[in-house]
């Protein structure tokens, strides 16, 4: 009876993280700390867009990063700039096809990092 109550716990437990999906706005959507991350690929451009756990908005403004992806089997960096209101952007002067594979760092005014693996 014990094994069956842990083997429902472990599954409840699990059930409540969430998995990579696609995101809002098209693109692959992770967790990362107190962060939902998004990637989306725009041309020469990479679009990463924050909300928190919860959804709700987050003020970008005194964020930076950067994108680590890797293209045509190479690593690019890329600076990531605030945007827009939720939105930290970079132009890596090549084409990002969609679905690329990456990484993405966060830091925050208070320099608290986190990363986010695509």
């Amino acid at each position: 009876m014990l094994r069956i109550a842990s083997l429902m716990l472990l599954f409840a437990t699990s059930a409540l993280a969430h998995e990579p999906g696609i995101g809002p706005n098209g693109g692959m959507r992770v967790d990362a700390g107190p962060y939902r991350v998004e990637l989306v690929p725009d041309g020469t451009r990479v679009n990463v867009y924050i909300t928190m756990d919860d959804e709700s908005s987050i003020d970008t403004t005194t964020m930076a990063g950067t994108a680590i992806l890797l293209i045509d089997g190479k690593p690019l960096r890329a600076p990531l700039a605030p945007a827009s209101p939720g939105v930290l952007s970079a132009d890596t002067g090549v084409i990002v096809p969609a679905g690329v594979k990456g990484a993405v760092q966060i830091s925050d005014k208070d320099g608290k990092t986190v990363q986010a693996k695509f």
